[in-house]
């Protein structure tokens, strides 16, 4: 980072240090490539609730496979992303939503099959190959405790190699944490680290997902043609009509709406729908088993 910013490794950490006290960075996250490791399906959740239903998003929030949790305009009020590991864990994630949903006032929620990810947190997936990657436990370990790691007072810079090792239920050293990192890169499985921000610090406040209908026969092409564009933050294709399912994030609503003229210059995307989101829940969870 310091060679790529022209600042000293000293300089890095001092500004890491400040964003992270001044609640600008929230977490530090290594970001991994979906298709490599979760054999069980991802999945969006919608959920029709109304924002007295506190207890609604209280209990989706400690679902353990929680990605994303958003309030959202339109005819559903809540939508989640959820990936899973095993099959079992899939299953515990139905039982959980039924029994939430049933508690509400509407009684309702639809999901949504997320078939690939060209996109997450910023990092375009290599979707050349959809083989789960076969992980040891010790491995799986790591990865959680890298997938996310929120920064506290006391802890505002990314673990070390060393704490990293610590914190695994099996403890590992330096050495043996550094090279499982090596081969999880190399193997694709991660594929990039970032932090978790509060993008209203950054000047992106505007969040919205997007519904894509895509040309018959053109939905791969078009997906890796907008997963190049800056404002896309996340895209999926789905199990929906409207295949492609993307997060964007702009500066403002008239940003939105040029980000949207430009799409539109492409001509395999023929039809859009926008719901804005009204609030974004932090998620300071790992990795589901």
């Amino acid at each position: 980072m310091g060679e790529h910013l022209g600042k000293s490794r000293n300089w890095v950490a001092r500004a890491l240090e400040r964003l992270a006290k001044s609640r600008v960075i929230r977490a530090y996250t290594a970001v991994l490539n979906p298709a490599r490791v979760y054999s069980e399906r991802s999945t969006i959740l919608l959920v029709k609730t109304n924002p007295r239903e506190l207890r609604v998003s209280e209990a989706l929030i400690r679902v353990p496979g929680l990605e994303s949790l958003d309030g959202i305009s339109g005819e559903y009020s809540l939508l989640g992303l959820f990936r899973f590991r095993m099959p079992a864990a899939f299953e515990r994630f139905l039982d959980v939503v039924d029994g939430t949903v049933a508690q509400s006032g509407s009684n309702s929620y639809a999901l949504v099959q997320v078939l690939t990810t060209y996109k997450a947190h910023g990092f375009i997936m290599d979707t050349s190959s959809s083989e789960t990657a076969h992980l040891t436990q010790s491995e799986w370990e790591l990865l959680s405790v890298l997938r996310r790691q929120p920064v506290s007072e006391d802890r505002p810079l990314p673990l070390t190699q060393t704490e990293i090792g610590r914190f695994m239920v099996q403890p590992l050293s330096q050495p043996a944490v550094s090279k499982a990192m090596r081969r999880l890169e190399s193997s694709g499985v991660i594929v990039g680290y970032s932090a978790d921000v509060d993008f209203r610090c950054v000047g992106l406040p505007i969040k919205f997902f997007l519904e894509i209908r895509a040309a018959p026969g053109a939905i791969g092409r078009a997906a890796h043609a907008i997963a190049k564009m800056q404002e896309v933050w996340d895209l999926h294709r789905t199990s929906e009509a409207f295949s492609l399912f993307a997060t964007v994030r702009t500066g403002s609503v008239e940003e939105y709406n040029q980000f949207l003229r430009r799409l539109y210059r492409n001509k395999d995307v023929l039809e859009t729908r926008s719901q804005i989101s009204l609030e974004e829940w932090f998620i300071p969870l790992g990795l589901t088993r």
